[in-house]
C-alpha cells in the first residue's frame, strides 16, 4: 500500500503541473530488479502496472533479467495501448554456465531471450541490454556478439551493453567469485576498480565503439532510448 499510495501521489503531481518538456518519465527497475522471486507471491510490480495502466500519456521503461515479465503481458500492452512504452531485457552472457556463478538466483539466459519474444510477439517494444560487460570475460567481440544475435533472434530492436560498476561493498562480493573462476584476473581487476567504481573512460570508449559496430551489424536500431 505504501508503494502504491507514493505512486499516485507521483502521478498526480505529474496531471497537475503544466508539461513543458514533453511526456513525463517513469522507469521501473533502475535501482533493483522489479521482478524479484517474492514477486510471484506478493505481486507489487504488477499492482504498480495496473495504476500505470489507467493513466495515458506517460513514457514507461522497464529493465529487468526476469521472465516473470512474461506474467504481466496482458498490463503491459494496455500501457503501451495509451502511453509510450519500452521493456529491457537484461542479459549478462548467453553462457549458462558462467550466468549460473554470476547470478545464481536469476532465470537463465534462454528464458530472459524466450521472455523477450513473447514480449516482442505480443507488439510491446523490446531491447536487450548486456550488462554488466564484465572486462576480459565478457567484454569480447565474440561474447559481445552472441548475446546480440540471440537478443536478434528474439525480436529485440534495440541492443546496449554497459560496464561492470563495482563500489567496493560489490567488490565484496565479486573479488571472491573472480579467486574461484578467473584468479589470474584478480590483481588486474583489485588495481583498475582501486579507485574509481568505474572503468577509465578509454576502456568505456573503446567498448561503446565495439558494441556500436555490433548493433550495425545486426540492424538494431541506432540507440536505445
Amino acid at each position: 500500500d505504501t508503494v502504491l499510495a507514493a505512486l499516485e501521489r507521483d502521478l498526480s503531481r505529474i496531471a497537475s503541473r503544466r508539461r513543458t518538456a514533453g511526456l513525463e518519465t517513469v522507469v521501473i527497475g533502475t535501482a533493483t530488479d522489479p521482478y524479484q522471486p517474492a514477486e510471484r507471491r506478493y505481486q507489487v510490480t504488477r499492482s504498480l502496472l495496473e495504476v500505470l495502466a489507467e493513466r495515458p500519456g506517460l513514457r514507461i521503461g522497464i529493465i529487468s533479467k526476469s521472465d516473470l515479465m512474461v506474467r504481466d503481458i496482458d498490463l503491459l500492452r494496455r500501457i503501451g495501448a495509451r502511453s509510450e512504452l519500452r521493456v529491457r531485457c537484461t542479459v549478462t552472457t548467453v553462457d549458462t554456465g558462467l550466468a549460473r556463478a554470476l547470478e545464481p538466483r536469476a532465470p537463465r539466459p534462454d528464458l530472459r531471450l524466450r521472455a523477450a519474444a513473447a514480449l516482442a510477439a505480443a507488439g510491446i517494444e523490446v531491447g536487450v541490454m548486456c550488462a554488466p560487460v564484465l572486462p576480459a570475460i565478457t567484454d569480447s567481440r565474440a561474447s559481445l556478439e552472441r548475446v546480440a544475435a540471440a537478443a536478434k533472434a528474439a525480436g529485440a530492436r534495440y541492443f546496449n551493453a554497459t560496464p561492470l560498476f563495482l563500489q567496493p561493498c560489490a567488490q565484496a562480493r565479486y573479488f571472491p567469485f573472480l579467486q574461484e573462476r578467473f584468479p589470474e584476473l584478480l590483481e588486474r581487476y583489485r588495481r583498475a576498480y582501486a579507485r574509481n567504481a568505474y572503468l577509465p573512460g578509454r576502456y568505456q570508449a573503446l567498448l561503446r565503439a565495439r558494441v556500436e559496430q555490433i548493433r550495425r551489424r545486426f540492424g538494431f536500431l541506432a540507440a536505445m532510448p
